[in-house]
């Protein structure tokens, strides 16, 4: 008798075991994922984790919504494939950036990335500064020009000002 109640505890006990093991998965491991933008999207508005790769025409853009913290919606963003565009572009595959986005939220994570922080939000604003260093670089003359209409503009806005003020006196 007193073996069958050994048996009992431990059926018992090895399903308790289980069920912690399943608890714990889908508390901390379970992601849904999603084939299409709308799925992702319907998570994103409920901030359900979720998993999803968008397979655009130029980049393989993935995404991992974490957690719903405080009134903000936590989302990874990252690019696993540059598949057309120039070279400087590489370096950003396999880059990642985490975005906050508000509670409830349809915007596309990297829209803004303002709100985000990470290694590819830096790569990014790296390939923005050296486009517009080049562009400056190469518009050199035709921004002066501009600079020197502003400040001629400005003169004969300001002489006119002078002998306006100096006719009501």
């Amino acid at each position: 008798m007193n073996n069958r109640g050994g048996i009992k505890t431990a059926v018992v006990v090895g399903v308790m075991v289980i069920v912690l093991i399943i608890a714990v998965y889908f508390t901390f491991f379970f992601y849904y994922k999603c084939g299409d933008i709308a799925c992702f999207k319907s998570h994103q508005e409920k901030c359900t984790k979720t998993k999803f790769s968008n397979d655009g025409k130029d980049v393989v853009w993935d995404y991992k919504i974490f957690e719903k913290k405080g009134g903000n919606c936590e989302i990874k963003v990252g690019i696993s494939k540059i598949k057309v565009g120039s070279i400087d572009k590489l370096p950003l595959e396999g880059k990642s950036m985490v975005c906050i986005l508000p509670f409830g939220s349809l915007a596309s994570p990297e829209s803004d990335i303002n709100k985000c922080t990470g290694e590819l939000k830096e790569e990014m604003q790296g390939l923005i500064i050296q486009k517009l260093h080049s562009y400056i670089i190469d518009n050199l003359g035709e921004i002066g020009e501009e600079l020197n209409k502003i400040t001629n503009a400005e003169i004969i806005i300001s002489e006119d000002a002078i002998n306006k003020s100096a006719n009501i006196t």
